[in-house]
């Protein structure tokens, strides 16, 4: 649990320090948009990998949070 709340932490701390801002602008002359049909970033492998990783931590944290049997 201690480690849980010190990740926590950390990556509330990391979003405030990471705070930003986004702006495009008209002179890009439309060359992003053309790439967006044609480029896909998608890599189901590694979205299925991270999901699989998250069941597991979740099992083991059900599984730590019972009390033992008598």
């Amino acid at each position: 649990m201690y480690k849980l709340s010190v990740f926590l932490v950390v990556v509330a701390c990391l979003c405030l320090v990471a705070h930003a801002q986004l702006t495009f602008t008209s002179s890009w002359g439309g060359k992003r948009a053309a790439l967006t049909g044609t480029l896909s970033c998608r890599n189901d492998d590694v979205l299925q990998t991270i999901y699989k990783m998250i069941q597991n931590e979740a099992q083991r944290l059900i599984i730590c949070q019972k009390p033992p049997m008598p």
